[in-house]
C-alpha cells in the first residue's frame, strides 16, 4: 500500500516498497567520491540525453531515522521547493536499510517516470542492476553520501580521507608530535570508517604519536562515552583522543569531566551538541577542537549536479564537494546553542524550516 504525506505540492513517500517508516540508529555518512568502482572519468556512460524541465525527481534513501539522515532529507525537500520552476515533484522513499526494498523502490520510481534518480545507497554494489535498468530507460542517476559502484551514476561526495587527515594532523600538532592516544571510530566495516581512520592513523603515526587502542562506537554519543570510559581505564595516561564523529567526541568529553580529568585535545564534527559544549569550554577553559564536517546539505549538492547534467552540461562522473571545516576561529559562525544537540552544521535551512524540524 502506498502512503503519501503532502508538503505543499511535493510528495514524500517512505517505507517498504513505497510505504512505511524506518527507525534506525546507524550513522548517516558515506563513501569517498574516489571509492566507487566501474566507469572511467573520461567515459560518458553516466550521462543521458538532455531534457527540458520541469523535472520529476526521485530520491531513494537507504534509511531514515538518525538526526543526520532526517536533516539530509529536510535539506533537499526545502531546496526542491526553492527550485519549483525546475522541479515539478520530489518523491522520497526510504529503504529501511534493506537491499531488496531499495531495488524495488528504484523500479517503482522509474515506473512513475522520474527524470532524475538520486540515491543514498544501502550497498555499494547491490543496487547496480536496478540502476543500469534505470539508466537504460533514460533516467539520470546521481549517487551521493553512501556511493554506488555502478558506472551509470554520477558520484557526489566529500573526501572522507581528507576528513581523517584534517583531524589527525590537528591532533598531532596539538600534542607536539609526542604522546599516546586512543581512537573512537565509526561503524566497523564501513568504507567511511576505514577511509577516515586509515588517513588519520597514517598522519598520527608519521608524526610520532603512539596509538594504544581503538574502539568502534558507531558515531554514537552513548557508545562513544562507554568506549572512552573503557579505554581511559585501560590507558589513563593518554594525552589526546582521535574521534571521527562529533557525537562520540561529546561523549568522550562528558566522560573526562565525570572523572575529573584534565580535558585533552579531541577533534570532532559539525554536531551541534559538540559545538555548543566546545563554545562553553572555549570560554571557560580555553579548550579547542576542530570539526571537518560531512554536511547533510550533500543531498542538495547532488540535486544541483543532477540539474546541470540533465540540462546537457558535460560533467565529470566524480564530483567532489568542499569539506567544511569548523575551527576555533570560526566556531561562532556555526554553533547554535538555541537548537538541540541533534542539529548538524553547516545547514542551508532558514530559521523557519529549522523551527519546523526541531520545534
Amino acid at each position: 500500500m502506498e502512503k503519501s504525506i503532502s508538503r505543499r505540492h511535493f510528495l514524500r513517500v517512505t517505507g517498504t516498497g513505497l510505504a512505511g517508516a524506518a527507525l534506525l540508529g546507524a550513522a548517516g555518512c558515506g563513501q569517498e567520491v574516489g571509492g566507487g568502482g566501474g566507469g572511467q572519468q573520461g567515459s560518458t556512460e553516466y550521462l543521458v540525453e538532455a531534457k527540458d524541465g520541469p523535472y520529476l525527481v526521485g530520491l531513494t534513501n537507504g534509511f531514515l531515522g538518525n538526526s543526520w539522515r532526517t536533516q539530509m532529507v529536510a535539506e533537499i525537500e526545502y531546496a526542491a521547493q526553492q527550485r519549483s520552476d525546475e522541479i515539478k515533484d520530489l518523491i522520497v522513499t526510504n529503504a529501511d536499510n534493506d537491499v531488496a526494498t531499495q531495488n524495488s523502490q528504484i523500479g517503482n520510481l522509474v515506473s512513475r517516470g522520474v527524470d532524475i534518480l538520486l540515491i543514498d545507497a544501502v550497498s555499494a554494489s547491490a543496487q547496480n542492476g536496478a540502476l543500469r535498468r534505470a539508466y537504460q530507460q533514460g533516467v539520470l542517476v546521481v549517487s551521493y553520501d553512501t556511493l554506488v559502484s555502478s558506472p551509470h551514476a554520477i558520484l557526489v561526495n566529500t573526501d572522507q580521507r581528507k576528513f581523517g587527515e584534517i583531524g589527525g594532523k590537528w591532533l598531532a600538532e596539538q600534542m607536539g608530535g609526542k604522546g599516546q592516544i586512543f581512537a573512537l571510530n565509526g561503524l566497523s566495516g564501513s568504507v567511511v570508517n576505514e577511509q577516515r581512520w586509515g588517513a588519520a592513523r597514517k598522519v598520527l603515526e608519521d608524526a610520532g604519536i603512539e596509538i594504544v587502542g581503538q574502539a568502534n562506537a558507531d558515531w554514537d554519543q552513548a557508545k562513544g562515552r562507554a568506549a572512552a570510559a573503557d579505554l581511559l581505564t585501560a590507558h589513563p595516561d593518554v594525552t589526546g583522543i582521535y574521534s571521527q564523529g562529533g557525537a562520540m567526541t561529546l561523549g568522550a568529553l562528558q566522560e573526562l569531566q565525570a572523572r575529573g580529568k584534565e580535558l585533552i585535545p579531541i577533534p570532532g564534527e559539525g554536531y551541534n551538541g559538540l559545538l555548543t559544549a566546545w563554545q562553553e569550554l572555549k570560554q571557560s577553559e580555553g579548550w579547542s577542537s576542530i570539526a571537518p564536517s560531512h554536511p547533510p546539505t550533500i543531498s542538495v549538492s547532488a540535486l544541483d549536479v543532477a540539474l546541470k547534467a540533465i540540462k546537457g552540461e558535460k560533467l565529470d562522473r566524480k564530483q567532489v564537494v568542499d569539506l567544511p571545516v569548523i575551527t576555533q576561529g570560526n566556531l561562532g559562525k556555526f554553533v547554535r546553542p538555541d537548537f538541540p544537540d541533534s542539529l548538524w552544521l553547516p545547514t542551508d535551512l532558514p530559521e523557519s524550516e529549522l523551527e519546523k524540524l526541531f520545534g
